[in-house]
């Protein structure tokens, strides 16, 4: 079973945190449920001179554990991942179209780290060929790991889940298998 990392699809402008604190918060959302006072506006449009001519419509963003899609697609992904994820409103300074933040709370032990000393564990991270545990994903869809909580995990049903309802805005790169 091949596993992805969904990433940014560098057609499209970044985001950019308003507020460096923000960047710090976000980080603490390692997969538990919210409770925090929430905030709509953090995020705003990159300038930098690698975002030129980049286009702005797009439909989601991701970076690390910082996953967006448009409000009009939070129907779908309640109805498919209700019991995975929370979503809270986003708004994009400069934008008026409204975007919801999706926090992924399935976390599982799904990277095998069996026989591997911590050298050889950072290599496997640092590739493109990270061992999973077959027993522990075959049925999911979007998880984080236990140990790599920064960083959201997916398979083929969740890539297809994208591909159906033409959502752009993510690429997906194959990181390793399960087996």
């Amino acid at each position: 079973m091949k596993v992805y990392r969904f990433v940014t699809d560098d057609d499209f402008k970044d985001l950019t945190f308003l507020n460096k604190e923000d960047v710090r918060l976000f980080s603490t959302f390692t997969g538990q449920k919210i409770t925090l006072d929430w905030n709509e506006e953090v995020f705003g449009i990159s300038e930098d001179k690698l975002d030129r001519g980049k286009l702005l419509d797009f439909d989601s963003r991701c970076y690390g554990a910082t996953f967006i899609v448009k409000k009009k697609f939070e129907k779908l992904f309640i109805e498919e991942f209700s019991d995975i994820i929370e979503t809270f409103p986003i708004k994009i300074k400069g934008i008026s179209e409204e975007y919801i933040y999706i926090n992924l709370t399935n976390v599982v032990t799904a990277i095998n780290f069996d026989g591997l000393d911590m050298q050889e564990s950072l290599a496997m991270l640092r590739g493109e060929n990270i061992r999973f545990n077959l027993e522990k994903i075959e049925n999911e869809t979007l998880f984080r790991d236990a140990k790599i909580t920064s960083k959201y995990f997916c398979t083929q049903n969740f890539k297809d889940f994208i591909e159906k309802n033409r959502i752009n805005g993510l690429k997906f790169k194959e990181i390793g298998t399960a087996t």
